[in-house]
């Protein structure tokens, strides 16, 4: 239940000016344009991104619950989650690699010194 037609144009505006990030980015920024241009009449409450690739999870599931201004703590999240997590999940095990794939220098920041 979005504000008015402006919201969904903004949306699209936004997604279509990104040519050239990546597909995640391009929807959280199409969620950043429509709240800022109405978002929901009903308020602030949740937002999530969810993306699915090539296997059978999903490549970014990132949720955001009650919370009071949960785009811009989606934003939050999507910038921690570009910080390194990305090369977990790509040694998660996939339908190529049943075993997965160990990348020593994707992990390192998360090992005990």
């Amino acid at each position: 239940m979005l504000t008015g037609e402006d919201v969904v144009a903004a949306m699209a505006d936004a997604y279509e000016a990104s040519v050239g990030q990546s597909f995640p980015e391009r929807l959280v920024l199409a969620l950043e344009a429509g709240q800022a241009s109405g978002g929901d009449k009903r308020g602030r409450q949740s937002a999530a991104l969810k993306v699915m690739e090539t296997e059978d999870y999903p490549l970014i599931d990132i949720r955001v619950d009650d919370h009071p201004d949960p785009v811009v703590e989606l934003r939050r999240i999507w910038g921690l989650y570009n910080q390194g997590f990305h090369d977990v999940m790509r040694m998660m095990p996939t339908n190529a690699q049943p075993a997965g794939s160990l990348h020593l220098e994707a992990i390192r920041p998360f090992l005990p010194d």
